[in-house]
């Protein structure tokens, strides 16, 4: 009889599985790990088309963006690793597929665990949320569901998350943490008037989600019901915490999903969902539903001869909705919007050095009259000429940069080529892009395959390829009608 492996949990005291002895065998010759049902299945969301980075995703998956020289898909995959789950279900556009997978194979292998990864692919043109998603995910396992999109970066333990679920039975529990904003040079930190807010309403209590809506969303005002206010009067109302994307979501809330086929976004439809559901049966009283039928003086019909206690006995098996959200101080950023690219960049270099795969420098050839600032980062295969500044940049792989060229703030990803006298501040810089000598970029995005011609000056310009203006339009006309940015498969 084979040993077999040990499923994963969230708590730490169980990570080693249970030792059982084998009849005719003794302990000390022959040992097996029982094999455990995990508690919760990760569902990895990596389908999105990257509506508010599609400059940069035309053509590359928005989860194989770099993020400090790393596909970001790398860092939810490897949290998961990390907290010891050895089955993960990785949902993905089939057109995507192989390039992920092969990626993803590659890394899995130089960690040298054994990791399964099934892939759920949806249609290149299917308009799929992550709600329907889950309704793909949910018939190939019996536990509940991680649910973590492939733009989240954290370093949050998962077990602290696990044991807010299960102290509250919880029907889906949540991920919080403060919006990510790096000080000013005045050691402040302001929010950025660009980014979307979420507004989330809590009882500070117990932490149940009384109210969650994103600014695009909201109209012109927030409607909350007088039951509500009258049930929970000390409701808060935060601006300032991110909705994570991070969800644990118990079967009852996949049973919930089943019974409403409209639901297609999950952030958007399924939450708002759960939360009115809570929200009701925590105002009614017990048996208001069922009062009329009860007591009423009317003829009885066939439906109305049951005796009470029969009613009594289906009130008792209603499935109880909770929703809750674990608040977390521990670096948490997504990297979903344009206009922070590059600052969660910097972020992550500086908060997940310990994840970020080491590049092999002996690959390089960078002359020794370059400066190379400590919070930059290099790839694998680069050329820099002499007398070359970086200062806070990530240069891609097999990237070739000419002499005297100053690169600050700026994200440069792979195949590039920049030729000499070229200055670049605060800019993203895509694959296969050609800068021609004595160009000058500032607050600048140039897209897969441009070529700058030489002695050019752009400032806050997105210089993209003709080829792919067609592409682009018909992508901004297909989600004009997509009601907000928070939904995964929709950005």
């Amino acid at each position: 009889m084979p040993p077999t492996v040990l499923s994963p949990g969230l708590d730490d005291d169980k990570s080693d599985g249970e030792e059982t002895t084998v009849s005719g065998l003794s302990s000390g010759n022959f040992r097996v790990r029982r094999r455990r049902s995990p508690e919760f299945t990760p569902v990895v969301m990596a389908a999105g088309c990257g509506s508010q980075m599609f400059e940069l995703s035309s053509d590359t998956p928005k989860c194989m963006l770099p993020v400090a020289n790393t596909p970001m898909i790398w860092f939810s995959v490897n949290y998961l690793i990390s907290h010891k789950f050895e089955e993960i279900f990785v949902v993905v556009r089939r057109a995507a597929k192989d390039k992920i997978e092969g990626y993803l194979t590659s890394c899995i292998r130089k960690l040298e665990q054994d990791v399964h990864i099934e892939y759920v692919c949806i249609e290149d043109d299917a308009d799929l949320g992550t709600a329907d998603s889950l309704r793909l995910v949910a018939p190939k396992t019996k536990s509940d569901l991680l649910v973590i999109s492939s733009d989240l970066i954290t370093k949050v333990s998962l077990s602290e998350l696990a044991n807010v679920h299960r102290a509250n039975n919880a029907a889906l529990t949540a991920l919080i943490a403060p919006r990510y904003s790096p000080p000013s040079a005045d050691g402040r930190r302001k929010r950025n008037k660009k980014d979307d807010r979420d507004f989330i309403g809590l009882d500070p209590e117990d932490d149940r989600i009384l109210y969650i809506a994103n600014e695009k969303d909201i109209e012109e005002e927030i409607s909350i019901k007088r039951g509500q206010l009258a049930r929970f009067p000390h409701m808060r109302l935060h601006t300032n915490l991110l909705d994570s994307h991070l969800y644990l979501v118990s079967r009852t809330t996949l049973n919930i999903l089943d019974n409403h086929p409209d639901v297609s976004m999950m952030r958007c439809e399924l939450l708002p969902l759960l939360v009115r559901k809570q929200i009701k049966q925590i105002v009614n009283t017990s048996y208001t539903v069922f009062a009329d039928r009860l007591y009423s003086k009317k003829q009885d019909t066939d439906e109305d001869c049951k005796h009470p206690e029969e009613y009594f006995e289906v009130l008792s098996e209603v499935e109880s909705v909770g929703c809750y959200v674990h608040k977390t101080q521990d670096f948490t950023v997504r990297v979903n919007q344009l206009h922070n690219y590059i600052k969660y960049n910097k972020a992550v270099s500086e908060n997940m050095d310990d994840v970020i795969p080491q590049n092999d420098m002996t690959t390089c050839d960078i002359s020794k009259m370059t400066q190379v600032g400590k919070c930059s980062r290099i790839g694998n295969s680069v050329r820099i000429a002499e007398k070359c500044s970086f200062k806070r940049s990530f240069i891609g792989n097999r990237v070739e940069i000419g002499p005297h060229c100053k690169i600050v703030d700026s994200v440069i990803m792979d195949d590039v080529r920049i030729e000499d006298n070229v200055s670049l501040t605060n800019c993203v810089v895509c694959k296969d892009v050609i800068i021609r000598n004595k160009c000058t970029l500032k607050d600048s995005r140039v897209c897969d395959g441009f070529e700058v011609a030489a002695e050019s000056e752009f400032v806050g310009e997105s210089l993209v390829t003709d080829s792919a203006l067609p592409n682009m339009m018909t992508f901004s006309i297909c989600n004009c009608g997509h009601s907000s940015d928070a939904e995964d498969l929709s950005k």
